[in-house]
């Protein structure tokens, strides 16, 4: 395994340097973020940091065999993963996971790291948009709005259909498009009818 790979985060003064600049990543994506205040998640963070980082360096490092990118994608999942504030702090650099996905399949489809970066989207669903995967119907991040609306935001603009398909990212965007659904919002399913 390279030792770059292996190494990553090990250092408590890069550790700490780290958590500095993702802090100010997390006031400046905040303040744009509608809902309540989420606050810092240091540890999902960094993981989203690390994550992130793995992947970038496996994408670069072909040459890892299928036990390293397990090992290196695995084994550790996102701390408290049931909080908002968790997943939104991870997604300050896992925003990136579906174009450094989209990077690995192009190189080689059936890559087993490709299927892994899929498989490990299970944690974060905020950060698989623009994969064309399934979202589950219940999940943290619908219960705040702001993530909610996020997450909309982002299958529209990359025109993720898995995403779009789903009822409450659907929903989400019909109230958001309003008079311009029918118009701007033609990849939406439609609305279930209510049963009375």
């Amino acid at each position: 395994m390279t030792p770059f790979i292996r190494d990553l985060g090990k250092d408590p003064h890069d550790r700490h340097q780290a958590t500095k600049l993702l802090a100010n990543w997390h006031t400046a994506a905040v303040a744009e973020l509608p809902g309540p205040p989420l606050p810092f998640h240091p540890a999902a963070a960094l993981w989203g940091a690390m994550m992130t980082a793995r992947a970038a360096a496996m994408i670069c490092f072909r040459q890892i065999d299928k036990p390293s990118i397990e090992l290196l994608l695995g084994g550790r999942d996102l701390p408290d993963p049931e909080t908002p504030a968790a997943h939104f702090s991870a997604d300050l650099c896992l925003r990136h996971w579906a174009g450094l996905a989209r990077m690995a399949r192009s190189l080689s489809e059936d890559d087993p790291l490709v299927l892994a970066m899929h498989a490990f989207t299970g944690q974060v669903p905020l950060s698989s948009i623009g994969l064309e995967l399934p979202l589950p119907l219940e999940h943290p991040i619908f219960l705040h709005s702001g993530l909610r609306q996020l997450l909309a935001e982002r299958a529209m603009d990359r025109s993720d259909q898995a995403a779009l398909a789903h009822p409450l990212v659907a929903a989400t965007l019909r109230t958001k498009l309003g008079a311009y659904t029918a118009t701007l919002g033609r990849a939406l399913p439609s609305p279930v009818p209510l049963l009375s």
